[in-house]
């Protein structure tokens, strides 16, 4: 795998993500950290809009810079992206974007209902990726401990 995106975003599943990426990439592997921003959908003034993404790059932006600072000093090549819109939708657009061989991608433990009525993230990359998906999991110990 050369060039590998990374969906983070800073929580818990991304990190286990990125400390995966960082076992396995390749020196020669492009390493590519995107983070997605969400947007309202219903804004009803353009300066919402603005202001969300203002807001959603100076969270982000502090996470990549860390996030790229730990796999360089792997000596891995990292970029990073930031984008914005409905997560999943902007993950495999970026992986075709980027030409990527893997989109790597952390879960989050969610309720069955949660993941009724909001889908998840990681599920809908997985039936629209052009590439392969590597999905991270917290390690859940028998009793559910983690």
């Amino acid at each position: 795998m050369r060039n590998i995106l990374v969906a983070f975003d800073g929580s818990t599943g991304a990190e286990l993500a990125l400390e995966r990426v960082a076992i396995f990439a390749e020196k020669e592997a492009n390493i590519h950290l995107l983070a997605v921003g969400r947007v309202p959908e219903y804004a009803e003034t353009v300066s919402e809009v603005d202001e969300s993404k203002e807001a959603a790059a100076h969270h982000y932006e502090k996470a990549l810079e860390r996030a790229a600072k730990k796999l360089a000093s792997l000596g891995l090549r990292v970029e990073t992206h930031i984008d914005y819109g409905k997560p999943s939708e902007v993950i495999v657009r970026k992986a075709e974007e980027l030409v990527t061989d893997l989109i790597v991608v952390g879960t989050n433990q969610h309720s069955a209902f949660m993941r009724r009525v909001v889908g998840a993230t990681a599920d809908k990359i997985v039936d629209s990726a052009h590439c392969s998906v590597l999905v991270v999991r917290p390690r859940i110990l028998p009793g559910g401990a983690r």
